[in-house]
């Protein structure tokens, strides 16, 4: 039976969900539908019901004002206000017809076709590696930056992106060997001297954020490849967790984005270093 009450439908209805990723995508996009009905209908959210957001006419108001940038809760990078992307829209509407299956009542609203960011070429990409790893920006921590080098040079070398990348353990390098290389998706892949420099520097630092947490995991090692740089913010009266532990998606995205921003002057996706093959290729 769904419930009546639309977050408690949507918490089982994320349950369901077993990607890490698509559960937080889901849960950012249903929860957004959920505030602008409450605003819309001028009630609190727990009054907003499962029924109000398998309305069609709802649907389609929602995903309207998002396209206009109204339900933006974060400052993108044209501005607070500026109108959603197509991914976005996409995403969104994606969620609500994935909720409304799940709930029996199946809206399959059509969805903006995706945009795609061009992608760098063999020759730009590894270019563009070896000038972010050879200067540390100013404005970004040295960790951060060593971390976000490190990440960029997985893309290059294996042409897999963020959802790929983020579950790697520090398992998955082998940079020991005469011809050093990396595990991705379940497949090895060779790594260049720049990237091998990269990984190996970050490697190091991982060392150094984590070598204080066998007490605080209780004995255990933090085996993820990819950490936090720095004491995230204590939240519900708890004190905030120290630097060194398992680092979020959004972070990794977040770091890289202003890497950059900050030494190229524009931002770029890390899928944009999953390189092309050359026109000459």
């Amino acid at each position: 039976m769904i419930p009546t009450r639309a977050t408690t439908a949507i918490e089982k209805f994320l349950s369901t969900l077993r990607s890490e990723a698509t559960h937080r995508q889901r849960r950012a996009f249903l929860s957004e539908y959920v505030d602008w009905v409450a605003s819309y209908r001028q009630c609190g959210v727990s009054k907003v019901t499962t029924r109000n957001l398998l309305d069609e006419e709802n649907a389609l108001a929602w995903l309207a004002a998002a396209h206009r940038g109204t339900t933006r809760r974060r400052p993108g990078l044209a501005g607070p206000t500026a109108p959603a992307s197509a991914n976005s829209m996409a995403a969104r509407t994606s969620s609500v017809n994935v909720f409304s299956r799940w709930c029996g009542h199946p809206l399959d609203l059509v969805p903006p076709s995706p945009e795609f960011a061009a992608r760098l070429t063999p020759t730009e990409a590894h270019r563009t590696l070896r000038l972010l790893s050879g200067h540390h920006p100013a404005g970004m921590t040295e960790a951060a930056w060593e971390r976000s080098v490190a990440l960029v040079a997985l893309a290059v070398c294996s042409g897999y992106g963020i959802a790929a990348l983020h579950p790697l353990r520090l398992a998955d390098l082998d940079l020991e060997r005469s011809l050093p290389q990396a595990r991705v998706a379940g497949e090895w892949f060779p790594v260049d001297a720049v990237s091998r420099a990269a990984l190996a520097r970050w490697r190091t630092t991982h060392q150094a954020l984590t070598a204080g947490h066998l007490k605080v995991l209780q004995g255990g090692d933090v085996e993820e490849l990819w950490v936090t740089t720095a004491p995230g913010r204590p939240r519900g009266g708890r004190a905030a967790p120290p630097a060194g532990l398992p680092a979020a998606v959004r972070t990794l995205e977040a770091a890289h984005r202003k890497l950059t921003s900050l030494a190229l002057g524009a931002p770029l996706l890390i899928e944009q270093f999953c390189p092309v093959l050359d026109d000459a290729g």
